[in-house]
């Protein structure tokens, strides 16, 4: 089969690609997804001190790194994972969003919100007993794109050794401006994982604009420059929010 010009063969090879890297990122987030590097210093910009707010009230103290995570009801491991994935990679894919309507012209815009989006399809997977990457790859393929494919179809699923490598690997320098600059600090983390994610979708580019989105009044606040990161990140918080539902919808 073949739509917008990508066969399922390069679908899956994309999204399994995509798959071994974020179960590196699922099986660690405080890695990847960023925790404060120096917790007792005092942040000093307004957007640091929103951000640090906003994770101290959404994430609490019970992560998927706690002993007492198993025992928590499932609903509540999954509400875990969308704050936490809205507040570090949400933000991360809405920074372009600084341009204004500039960033729907960009790429990597559509590319890090489908990545952003895609990490809740696996991480609501993997709560519901889905550990195995390959066994994402068909959510991913419907969720962020409506498409239907086969486990079977395409590439297997790299290596963790592989997979963690190409995380590591293309890390955009924060020194040097743009947009993971632009992020408090605490965010960093969030920003370079998004970054080197979002490379998995580079086949993939004629399917992006049906992925996942938030609402139509987010949507256009997102066009307005400057304030347009507000209305991206409220756009990209929907996008992962609807994901996630319907991922525990099609697992039910």
């Amino acid at each position: 089969m073949k739509t917008h010009g990508v066969t399922d063969e390069t679908l899956v090879r994309s999204l399994s690609v995509y798959a071994g890297m974020v179960s590196k990122v699922v099986a660690d987030p405080e890695q990847w997804l960023g925790v404060d590097e120096d917790p007792d210093t005092e942040p000093t910009s307004l957007p640091q001190r929103a951000l640090d707010a906003i994770k101290d009230h959404t994430l609490g103290t019970v992560t998927p790194a706690s002993g007492d995570w198993a025992a928590q009801p499932l609903q509540q491991r999954i509400d875990w994972w969308v704050d936490r994935i809205a507040v570090g990679a949400g933000l991360a894919a809405a920074a372009p969003r600084l341009a204004g309507a500039l960033a729907d012209r960009l790429p990597l815009q559509a590319a890090l919100g489908a990545a952003a989006t895609g990490l809740a399809v696996c991480a609501v997977a993997r709560e519901h007993g889905l550990t195995e990457p390959g066994d994402w790859v068909p959510l991913l393929a419907k969720v962020l794109f409506d498409r239907e494919v086969a486990p079977a179809v395409g590439t297997p699923v790299p290596a963790a050794e592989d997979a963690e490598q190409a995380l590591r690997a293309g890390e955009p320098d924060e020194d040097r401006g743009g947009p993971v600059a632009a992020l408090a600090r605490g965010a960093q983390h969030s920003a370079r994982t998004l970054w080197r994610l979002a490379g998995a979708f580079r086949d993939l580019q004629h399917l992006l604009d049906d992925r996942p989105r938030g609402g139509i009044l987010a949507r256009g606040l997102a066009k307005v420059p400057v304030v347009g990161v507000a209305g991206g990140w409220l756009d990209e918080r929907g996008a992962i929010r609807k994901a996630a539902k319907e991922t525990a919808g099609l697992i039910a």
